[in-house]
């Protein structure tokens, strides 16, 4: 008559198979899950963005980054705006013009079906799409822009001052190729993420599923930045 322990040690090893199959299912399906999961909400990033861009020491030695200058334009409404107007939100800014039609149709259309469909209904994220050619891009013709990507109020198509506008680029926004000139104007593929302090975090080519990746991890990474040190504060 064999013993308990035997007993025990057999039913252990019929078992082990079964515990076998659910861990691989769980390989399968549940990690998965968890990933997207982790991805969505962005608490893979175990570090913040990087700041872009020169930096130098303030006389108290805390560090002063560059920032964004202020503007005024008018938006697809007519309604005058300027950096402001955008206080406590994140930026994503790209610069075009309406009667392009290689580079500017590409990037718009790329960012309306992959970016901007991502945080359209988000508060706390607004699209601003700056146009290069302000003596043809009225407020009439960046509305109608707008209307034909389906953007709502949150993405903004900014005109105005010609130069202030390609300062902005150059200077603030520092676009690749805002110094030259494309018959008068000039084309970029870039889009910008600007933070609540108007320092640029991420500058991001607009064409491949890596780009769309990167773009929206980079804003989900930001949001969470900015939900910890709140978090931080209020323990203190």
């Amino acid at each position: 008559m064999p013993n308990t322990s035997d007993i025990n040690m057999n039913q252990s090893v019929q078992k082990s198979p079964k515990w076998k199959v659910l861990g691989l299912l769980f390989l399968l399906i549940g990690a998965p899950i968890i990933w997207v999961m982790i991805n969505k909400t962005g608490v893979h990033y175990s570090k913040p963005l990087p700041i872009y861009f020169e930096r130098e020491l303030g006389a108290n030695g805390d560090t002063i980054y560059h920032t964004i200058d202020d503007f005024k334009l008018q938006n697809q409404f007519g309604d005058s705006v300027s950096l402001s107007t955008y206080k406590d939100k994140l930026l994503l800014v790209s610069f075009f013009f309406a009667s392009c039609e290689t580079v500017c149709p590409a990037m718009n259309n790329y960012i309306a079906q992959h970016v901007y469909k991502e945080f359209a209904k988000d508060t706390n994220v607004v699209f601003l799409s700056l146009s290069v050619d302000p003596h043809n891009d009225s407020s009439e013709v960046l509305l109608k822009y707008a209307k034909s990507l389906n953007a709502n109020n949150n993405w903004q198509f900014l005109t105005g001052s010609k130069s202030m506008i390609y300062d902005l680029a150059a200077n603030s926004f520092k676009i690749p190729g805002a110094a030259d000139e494309h018959e008068g104007l000039f084309h970029s593929n870039k889009i910008v993420l600007v933070d609540k302090q108007k320092r640029v975090r991420g500058v991001f080519d607009t064409g491949s599923q890596n780009d769309k990746s990167a773009t929206i991890d980079a804003v989900r990474a930001l949001k969470l930045e900015y939900t910890k040190n709140a978090q931080d504060h209020q323990k203190k």
